[in-house]
């Protein structure tokens, strides 16, 4: 189930983008709805997605073709498709790549999703 809070329209952040990048973030939001709630937050250049609780765990960045993915979860995670990690807090770490096609919304970037989805479910 989805719930929306919107600065924006989904017309407006999809506005002058390919086909491509609205059908891959369709697809990587009905993953993110198997993780449990998941609530959109759109602003003028990100979606923020959070759970009922109201904390954000992964951020979209929806370009032409694909989507820049920012998570965050509470230990550094090191792979090659992780372009860069950042440590926002002592122990908090938010992880950035990007999705060129649905094949990327695989099992292990759910895996990693779901260590960032908030956990008092």
């Amino acid at each position: 189930m989805l719930a929306s809070s919107t600065y924006l329209s989904t017309q407006d952040v999809f506005l002058e983008k390919s086909q491509t990048g609205r059908g891959l973030y369709d697809h990587l939001l009905n993953e993110l709805n198997k993780l449990g709630p998941v609530h959109e937050i759109k602003k003028a250049i990100s979606i923020s997605f959070s759970s009922d609780n109201g904390k954000a765990f992964a951020w979209a960045i929806i370009r032409n073709r694909s989507i820049k993915l920012v998570f965050r979860t509470y230990h550094r995670i090191t792979h090659p498709r992780i372009q860069s990690v950042n440590r926002v807090a002592e122990k908090c770490y938010d992880h950035t790549l990007f999705l060129d096609s649905k094949k990327d919304v695989d099992q292990e970037l759910m895996s990693w999703l779901g260590e960032a989805y908030p956990s008092d479910r």
